[in-house]
């Protein structure tokens, strides 16, 4: 990761290179995070899952942050969306989603089980 002061213009040369990738976005979201801009990491994790409702991965980070800054209630709004969605890809997700022990899991499951597995920032 950048030092602090280049995050900002690398992420502004990254959206400008691909402004309409899910993973810069999702990336961008977990900078707000880390610096604790809630409600833009809130709008931009929103952004990366319109984006790429298959990325299993986003829908992971956007639960661990909403279980780190949310509401029951939007915990809940991020895990029916994301059932809803149904993501099959990611680099995490997939992983966890084809183990052998977590055969027959919902998507809800292994929604929580790749949040738990991801590091937060």
């Amino acid at each position: 990761m950048e030092p602090r002061p280049q995050r900002k213009a690398r992420s502004v040369d990254a959206l400008k290179k691909c402004d309409n990738d899910a993973n810069v976005v999702l990336a961008v979201a977990r900078l707000f995070w880390a610096d604790r801009i809630i409600d833009k990491a809130r709008n931009w994790f929103n952004r990366a899952v319109k984006l790429d409702p298959d990325n299993g991965d986003a829908w992971a980070y956007f639960l661990k942050f909403e279980l780190d800054q949310g509401t029951d209630e939007t915990r809940q709004d991020v895990i029916s969306r994301a059932v809803q969605a149904e993501p099959h890809h990611g680099l995490v997700w997939p992983a966890i989603a084809k183990a052998v022990e977590n055969a027959g899991k919902t998507t809800e499951q292994i929604l929580a089980l790749t949040a738990a597995a991801l590091d937060s920032s």
